[in-house]
């Protein structure tokens, strides 16, 4: 099932979306969940990172989609948006909150099935895995991917994302638990890292892209060594 919220204000542009996404439901093997929003602000307002796919209307009153899609993206760095825009020129800007792509109104089913695929592509080429938290009082949703390692200090945990920290309460043996099965490894009672990241062990500190050090321990030594040489055993 593929969640998708509609933020347009025009209700006859609304329906015809809505149409859509009901037709392709019965005829692209795929369902599709959809929330209507006449309104950006109201879409904005207590989001969750609850939608796989936003169809975002440019122009609309008080909060326009543009604006709209750079604050979404402050709440949600990774959900694929979709502007439907009256004009294919306005849509160009969408680059710069790393839009999907776009749709031209009328929006007619060949279009939308043609767009839907690449949804269904992205969706599936990206890693589905993802833990969801709460941190600065909001939901979060984060692809495990994007996380390069998690530190605990007196049961506050620290997510280390490419796109910044994230902090939030918790124990970092329920994370460990969460993500089993993935790519992670723990050098330390503090620290549970994701084996992507990691470029190489020096002494006693494990080594990461982004070149920071992290201290593995004795305890945790032989273990974590032994899922290193895996991992990379397994890219070779």
């Amino acid at each position: 099932m593929i969640r998708v919220a509609i933020v347009e204000d025009e209700f006859g542009a609304q329906e015809t979306l809505c149409r859509l996404c009901e037709r392709y439901s019965k005829e692209g093997g795929e369902s599709l969940n959809v929330r209507t929003f006449d309104n950006a602000v109201t879409f904005l307002t207590d989001y969750k990172s609850d939608f796989d796919l936003v169809f975002l209307d440019i122009e609309m009153p008080d909060l326009d989609g543009m604006t709209a899609a750079g604050k979404l993206r402050e709440l949600d760095p990774y959900v694929p948006i979709v502007f439907v825009t009256n004009m294919q020129q306005y849509a160009i800007k969408g680059y710069s909150v790393s839009a999907l792509d776009f749709l031209v109104k009328p929006v007619n089913y060949v279009g939308f099935s043609t767009l839907m695929t690449r949804v269904k592509r992205v969706l599936s080429a990206k890693e589905r895995k993802e833990i969801v938290i709460s941190a600065n009082g909001a939901i979060r949703r984060i692809p495990v991917t994007r996380i390069s390692y998690i530190e605990v200090a007196r049961h506050r945990l620290t997510y280390h994302t490419e796109e910044g920290t994230l902090e939030t309460w918790g124990n970092l043996n329920d994370v460990e638990s969460e993500l089993s099965g993935e790519l992670f490894s723990r050098c330390n009672a503090c620290y549970l890292v994701n084996l992507r990241y990691v470029t190489g062990i020096k002494g006693d500190d494990v080594i990461l892209s982004d070149g920071e050090n992290l201290r593995i321990s004795h305890l945790k030594r032989k273990a974590f060594v032994a899922d290193v040489a895996a991992y990379l055993g397994r890219r070779r």
